[in-house]
């Protein structure tokens, strides 16, 4: 029986848009039940009444169950990949980014970076970093003051859209963010009678010597003292790939030392696969074997080289996930751990564990048995091809893990081999430049 309509009260609209958002991240399983507010913009005459009291009695019955979960099985497949594991739910996972989403503000150059790193096609914090660099000058050259402002008022709200959509793709790196910070304070600095044409082209040689000093002589810097760290005779283990490691192993090479080298990888990305490569054209032994080989492998290492996605306050090394294991399983083998890591991707975060803070991949790249993945070809798990459809399967893939100073002999930068313990001397010196 029908009931007379009434007209909503502005209260009961926003408990009405409320349910909504719950019920609609309920449906999709990796919501967050502690932000239930609904956006500004919501228009609260969506659906039907009929539908808003169907939708209501699902919320209840989920908030009667006690864990917020959804017991509706009409969930399509194609909402169950956002399943998160319970441990892990509170983490961003990596999806690829739209740029119809985009705010009308944001620069071609900022759009196109975006999907490169969202689909990983530009990998690791050193080339994200530079690679933002290279696309914020392009921003601030087609940049125009509106009236009533001035440049350095003005540009940071404006460099603010192109950081947001950068997020949307990715979470920031550690040395991404300290780069902004320090970009966001020469802008501040920029003295106000300064004309927009001066102010852009000392802004981007800023940007140039940046790249020059903080990235691109770093790496040379820590290439020479890393190349002192390998004697002849040695057998070096690296994982994954990590550009200064690479130039130091071919440095040494090319100096006439003779060594070897053990590549680990491990999926989705296969990061090992290009280093490899490269290490064998440049004439160097080389041995590759995924993580589960590990163990075999170790008996004849002599050194580790990492490299490093940050380093943390408390000395804890920040690296792609695996990186926990090789430093553990060196550490209980006497095998000393040295970090090769440029002192922009040091942070005064502090870290105990990598549940905390991390980064969720797509668990698309894990289902996939990828054959080869610079040429995007891709073949299905046949065990796991249909793995949205069992309502009690969720798919980790986590991106990050930490490793206890303990097991780290020496961080190599471009201020000298500290240890662990020394990152937040390095952090104090540079914290007026960012």
């Amino acid at each position: 029986m029908s009931t007379p309509e009434k007209k909503l009260s502005p209260k009961e609209l926003k408990a009405l848009r409320r349910a909504e958002k719950v019920a609609q991240r309920n449906a999709e399983g990796g919501g967050k039940p502690q932000d239930q507010r609904p956006p500004k913009d919501a228009h609260p005459k969506g659906p039907s009444k009929q539908q808003n009291q169907q939708q209501q009695k699902k919320t209840a019955a989920s908030a009667a169950a006690g864990n917020g979960a959804s017991n509706d099985n009409s969930v399509s497949p194609s909402q169950t990949p956002s399943r998160k594991t319970t441990l892990f739910g509170h983490l961003e996972q990596s999806v690829k980014v739209s740029s119809a989403a985009a705010h009308k503000d944001v620069h071609p150059t900022i759009l196109f970076l975006a999907l490169q790193i969202s689909s990983f096609k530009v990998v690791g914090s050193y080339d994200r970093c530079r690679a933002m660099l290279i696309a914020f000058k392009d921003v601030i050259r087609d940049y125009q003051t509106p009236e009533g402002t001035t440049l350095s008022r003005h540009l940071t709200n404006h460099l603010s859209h192109q950081i947001e959509h950068l997020k949307s793709a990715r979470p920031l790196s550690v040395s991404m963010g300290n780069t902004i910070r320090w970009l966001k304070l020469e802008i501040t600095q920029l003295d106000i009678d300064l004309s927009d044409a001066d102010a852009k082209d000392f802004l981007n040689e800023q940007i140039d010597t940046f790249i020059r000093v903080r990235l691109e002589y770093a790496d040379r810097v820590i290439v020479e003292t890393g190349v002192n760290s390998i004697n002849d005779g040695d057998v070096i283990l690296t994982y994954a790939s990590s550009n200064v490691v690479k130039a130091t192993l071919i440095a040494a090479h090319e100096q006439g030392k003779n060594f070897k080298v053990v590549v680990v990888d491990s999926r989705p990305l296969f990061e090992g696969k290009p280093l490899v490569r490269e290490l064998a054209k440049a004439g160097i032994p080389a041995t590759y074997t995924l993580i589960s080989g590990l163990s075999y492998v170790l008996k004849d290492v002599t050194t580790v080289f990492l490299g490093a996605h940050a380093m943390l306050s408390n000395g804890m090394l920040y690296n792609r996930v695996g990186s926990g294991v090789i430093a553990l399983s060196a550490y209980t083998r006497n095998i000393p751990v040295v970090v090769l890591c440029e002192s922009i991707k040091f942070s005064d975060r502090v870290l105990l564990d990598s549940v905390t803070v991390n980064e969720l991949g797509s668990p698309v790249d894990l289902t996939n048995l990828s054959i080869d993945p610079a040429a995007g070809t891709n073949i299905p798990s046949k065990n796991l091809e249909k793995w949205e459809e069992e309502p009690k399967l969720s798919i980790l893939n986590i991106l990050y893990d930490v490793s206890p100073p303990t097991f780290i002999k020496k961080v190599i930068t471009e201020v000298g081999s500290l240890p662990p313990s020394s990152v937040p001397v390095v952090l104090r010196e540079y914290k007026s430049g960012y």
